[in-house]
């Protein structure tokens, strides 16, 4: 089981052409996601319990991992093969391949980020919160999975939820998660031996089948923090270069609105460097030696009060 949470920056190979502009920047959008599991025995709970058999006593979850993503990539759905990314989060809670998975989708322009947090407690019934989400309109898709372990191949899944309502950001979500066979091993219990499924079928729901009832093995909840871009067409235009950099970009701006702040967060949301420009220069020179390489994104504040976010690219 690999329970480690990345807090390493991604490394990204993006090509960008040319200079960013702010008429081509996304609206940008910061979210909570939690899920919170209620595994247990239907006799034990009567209510919420969702297995029909005893829960073993070494139950828990291996990390929630995905990825923001657009239209053009599927890490998963019920009714298609699972990737061996998938494969291996369903069987074994390792999430080697899939992350590999999601970064050639990152370098292909299909996803911007890859998402991973553990549990708390080790057990059946517990939580973990994906804090301060940063997702571009452009890649407004989350798809998301975890293990139900131990198990043979049985996990938890959301496949490209859409954070957009037209072109506004939906302000909350709450989905119940019913448990899915990866269709990649054939054992029919929580301690079935390795029994491996040749060839792999569909990913299908336990919905009433194996040791579930009907009832969802938890909730995901999708809550807004703050919307962190405004509509890109009402601010002037703004071109940072050279982009990708070694760590020293300008920023140049029009001298009726010039750039006033700069924030600088990761591809995971955490805000990294917090810069002011006092003098209001239009040609800014932003000197981000002290990061990693890496995928980020600067929020600007304009002199009349607007913002735009961009993405850098750091080599």
């Amino acid at each position: 089981m690999n329970n480690f949470t990345i807090t390493s920056k991604l490394t990204i190979l993006v090509a960008l052409l040319g200079t960013i502009y702010t008429s081509s920047a996304q609206s940008t959008a910061s979210y909570d996601i939690t899920f919170n599991s209620v595994w247990e025995n239907e006799i034990i709970d009567p209510v919420n319990g969702n297995s029909t058999a005893a829960v073993p006593g070494n139950a828990h979850w291996s990390n929630l991992v995905g990825t923001t993503h657009n239209s053009n990539y599927t890490m998963v759905q019920m009714g298609t093969l699972a990737s061996t990314g998938i494969k291996n989060v369903a069987e074994l809670g390792n999430n080697t391949a899939l992350m590999a998975e999601v970064n050639a989708q990152i370098n292909a322009g299909n996803a911007d980020q890859w998402l991973q947090e553990g549990f708390a407690p080790f057990a059946a019934i517990s939580s973990t919160t994906l804090s301060n989400i940063v997702v571009s309109s452009d890649y407004s898709l989350l798809s998301l999975a975890s293990m139900i372990a131990p198990s043979p191949d049985w996990m938890i899944a959301i496949n490209a939820i859409d954070l957009r309502d037209g072109n506004s950001w939906k302000t909350s979500i709450s989905i119940p998660l019913f448990p899915y066979d990866a269709g990649t091993d054939s054992g029919a219990n929580y301690g079935s031996a390795n029994f491996p499924t040749v060839p792999t079928v569909p990913i299908t729901s336990l919905i009433n089948a194996g040791p579930f009832n009907n009832n969802p093995i938890g909730t995901l909840t999708i809550t807004l923090n703050q919307v962190l871009s405004v509509d890109e067409s009402s601010i002037d235009n703004v071109s940072i270069y050279p982009n990708p950099s070694n760590g020293e970009f300008t920023i140049k701006s029009k001298r009726s609105n010039p750039v006033k702040s700069i924030q600088v967060y990761d591809v995971l949301g955490k805000l990294t460097n917090t810069i002011n420009n006092k003098a209001l220069m239009t040609d800014y020179k932003l000197n981000l030696n002290d990061l990693e390489q890496g995928v980020y994104m600067l929020r600007l504040t304009y002199q009349n009060g607007l913002t735009s976010v961009n993405r850098i690219i750091l080599n």
